[in-house]
């Protein structure tokens, strides 16, 4: 019964630290960030937003005892833009994403948490790049959108499964995030992602104690591969990604 008390404490002492963020965010950044984007400078504002979340997920995830293990950090570059490319568990994994990597990026995510109150604001505000996959208009847009990024030197985040497995079996990698690899020259940093589907008890509860693993595999350059690997460089990431998956599970 204490453990249960002391999770729900934790829990409630970590929404606090994340409402506060969410305030600071969207009454003062989100001002500052429509100033900035009339001038096209919107994106000093977002790399100053990702600066912000990574310390509130560092402090939020201190706050309710979740322990992040990250391997193969040795992999991730130093300079270079990369595509950051995990499998999809959960819902928490784009902010285990922004904790591993200290280098600002931009998230490919989903169009409809545009109509999620106030989340909408901080995503909007941090650079992310909506898009409906049932819409080619929409999914076009979108890879116009994160090969200008790209181009410009920086880095994106993606789950090309392109929808959560929730801890199940890893779905068949879309190749559009492949293709822009491919069109771009962007070297793929593949991610395994485990566990992060029991970040919560009953989807509000923190689950102190908890530990989630991410690996950081080396870094693919795609300049360097022959014409048979990158035709099947979604499934040679995917199978990557899964052995690795499977001996963390074991």
């Amino acid at each position: 019964m204490i453990i249960v008390f002391m999770k729900i404490l934790r829990s409630i002492i970590t929404y606090f630290n994340v409402l506060l963020f969410f305030l600071i965010l969207i009454f003062f950044l989100f001002p500052f960030y429509l100033v900035c984007k009339i001038f096209l400078i919107e994106r000093y504002v977002v790399r100053l937003s990702f600066i912000m979340m990574r310390a509130c997920i560092k402090i939020s995830l201190w706050l309710a005892g979740i322990k992040i293990i990250v391997t193969g950090s040795e992999n991730i570059p130093k300079k270079s833009n990369v595509i950051i490319m995990g499998n999809h568990i959960a819902a928490m994994d784009p902010l285990i994403f922004i904790y591993t990597f200290a280098c600002p990026f931009v998230i490919l995510a989903k169009h409809s948490l545009l109509r999620i109150p106030f989340v909408n604001i901080v995503l909007i505000v941090m650079g992310v790049i909506f898009v409906n996959r049932r819409s080619i208009r929409s999914a076009a847009a979108a890879e116009v959108k994160a090969i200008k990024v790209m181009r410009e030197g920086r880095s994106i985040g993606i789950f090309p499964e392109g929808t959560r497995n929730r801890g199940g079996d890893t779905r068949v990698f879309k190749k559009g995030s492949i293709k822009m690899a491919l069109k771009t020259g962007t070297s793929i940093l593949p991610v395994t992602l485990y566990n992060t589907n029991n970040f919560f008890i009953k989807n509000i509860i923190f689950n102190s104690g908890l530990s989630v693993y991410i690996h950081v595999h080396p870094l693919i350059d795609v300049l360097k591969l022959s014409e048979y690997e990158k035709e099947n460089l979604t499934s040679i990431i995917r199978d990557q990604i899964v052995k690795k998956l499977e001996t963390i599970k074991i």
